[in-house]
């Protein structure tokens, strides 16, 4: 199944999950349970659940565009894509 939105939106809904993302991992670095870890990590749960709530199975293209462009992985991941979601795993591809 293939997204049927708007290629702009898409782009926006990628940007974002970018920045939370590659801010995420920032604090992480930072201090992996620090205060400003935790609530990036819900601010990408929610961005996820939200993506899931508008496109259900198609969600994870919106995903895996996010994973690729950035090759960081999201933590705590319950939903499985192809793209690595483990903290401690590397990028397969060059970025």
């Amino acid at each position: 199944m293939h997204l049927m939105q708007n290629s702009e939106t898409i782009d926006r809904l990628v940007a974002q999950g970018e920045f939370l993302l590659k801010t995420f991992h920032a604090e992480y670095e930072k201090d992996p349970a620090g205060y400003e870890t935790e609530f990036l990590r819900g601010d990408l749960a929610g961005w996820r659940n939200t993506l899931h709530t508008l496109y259900h199975d198609c969600a994870e293209e919106i995903v895996d565009r996010v994973l690729a462009k950035t090759c960081l992985a999201i933590p705590d991941t319950l939903v499985h894509s192809f793209a690595p979601r483990d903290l401690k795993q590397e990028c397969e591809i060059d970025c």
